[in-house]
C-alpha cells in the first residue's frame, strides 16, 4: 500500500488517511500495540494520528479548501449590476472601461477598479463602442530645401539644471552632428531660441579658411606655428 516508505509526509489524500488509522487499529486489537508506538513505527507524529481519528468520525478526512468560499473582498451581486447598468447607460459616451470606472467614482453609483469593469463586462457578454480609427494622414513629401548635406538641417533641444535654477538649449547640426551652440540661461523663452540660432551662424563664417596672402597660399599648411597667417589651419581645423 506504500504506507511504509518512510515518514509520512506533509500532507497526503483521505485515502492514505484512512489507510494508517486502519493499521493503528490492526495493531491496538490485534498485537495489542499502543497508538503512540504504531504511530512512531509507521513515521507518523502521535498528534496528527489523534487529530486524524478525530476527523474520521465527523468524515472529514479529506482536506478542506483554504480560505473561504467567497472571499471577503469579493464583488457584490448589486455592485456587477451597477457596472453593468453604467455600461448601458454611459458605454455610447465614454466608450472605454477605464473612462466608465472614472465616472462610477464620480457619481457615486459603484466604487470598483478599471480592470473589474473590464472584467464584468466581458463575463456580461457587453462590448463597448470602439473609438473609430482615424485615417492615416498621408506622408508629407520632403521638402526641396533640404538637403542631407551640413549645415542645412539643424536642431535644438532644451535641458533642465533644477538645483541650480538654469536651463541649457543646445543647436545641433543634424547631418554632421556637430555641436553649434548652447546658451545657458534662467529662463526658457524664444528668445533663448533666437540667440542660440544666432551664434551657430557667426561660429561657421568664423571657422571658414581665408585664402593666405602668403606664399602657402597653394599648399595646405602642415602645422598651425609653421604658418600663423592662417587661423585656423586648414590641415588640423574642422572641416
Amino acid at each position: 500500500m506504500g504506507l511504509t516508505a518512510g515518514p509520512v509526509p506533509p500532507r497526503v489524500d483521505a485515502i492514505v488517511k484512512a489507510g494508517l488509522l486502519a493499521l493503528v487499529t490492526h495493531a491496538s486489537s490485534v498485537g495489542g500495540w499502543s497508538s503512540r508506538r504504531t504511530a512512531a513505527t509507521l513515521g507518523l507524529d502521535h498528534t496528527r494520528l489523534l487529530r486524524w481519528s478525530v476527523r474520521a468520525q465527523l468524515d472529514r478526512l479529506e482536506d478542506a479548501k483554504p480560505g473561504p468560499d467567497v472571499p471577503l473582498h469579493a464583488l457584490l451581486d448589486w455592485e456587477r449590476d451597477a457596472i453593468v447598468t453604467l455600461a448601458e447607460d454611459w458605454g455610447e459616451i465614454d466608450r472605454s472601461h477605464r473612462k466608465l470606472a472614472h465616472r462610477g467614482s464620480r457619481l457615486g453609483v459603484v466604487h470598483v477598479s478599471q480592470s473589474t469593469v473590464l472584467r464584468v463586462l466581458e463575463a456580461a457578454g457587453m462590448r463597448l463602442p470602439a473609438t473609430p480609427a482615424r485615417e492615416p494622414r498621408p506622408p508629407q513629401p520632403w521638402p526641396q530645401w533640404a538637403e542631407l548635406v551640413p549645415g542645412v538641417i539643424w536642431i535644438y533641444d532644451f535641458t533642465h539644471f533644477a538645483a541650480a535654477g538654469r536651463c541649457a538649449i543646445a543647436v545641433l547640426d543634424v547631418v554632421s552632428r556637430l555641436w553649434l551652440s548652447t546658451v545657458v540661461s534662467a529662463e526658457e523663452t524664444s528668445t533663448q531660441v533666437e540667440v542660440a540660432f544666432t551664434r551657430p551662424t557667426a561660429r561657421t563664417t568664423s571657422s571658414k579658411t581665408t585664402a593666405c596672402s602668403t606664399s602657402c597660399a597653394a599648399v595646405s599648411c602642415p602645422t598651425v606655428t609653421s604658418c600663423p597667417c592662417c587661423s585656423p589651419c586648414p590641415t588640423t581645423g574642422r572641416r
